[in-house]
């Protein structure tokens, strides 16, 4: 169960850290290419800001969520590893 439980927590971490890179990247150019990719939710919310306000606005919310879950993924892959 240990050795689950580790695995587990990597990939998370894992997962984390490319959430945090991809807001980073996000953020850092500006622009996001929701054609290619398969986020329902959070691409679906960030079309919806720049259809409200501006193309920048939603490109600045996706980045910022990703950034969000991206730093939360780490945090929780960090205390599973940091329990066992």
């Amino acid at each position: 169960m240990y050795r689950g439980g580790t695995i587990f927590a990597w990939c998370v971490l894992i997962l984390g850290v490319f959430g945090i890179a991809d807001g980073s990247g996000i953020l850092i150019r500006g622009v996001i290419h929701a054609e290619s990719t398969s986020c329902k939710a959070i691409c679906g919310l960030s079309l919806l800001l720049s259809q409200f306000f501006s193309p920048a606005v939603g490109a600045l919310a996706a980045g910022i969520i990703y950034l969000l879950l991206g730093v939360f993924l780490v945090c929780i892959g960090y205390l599973m590893l940091k329990g066992k």
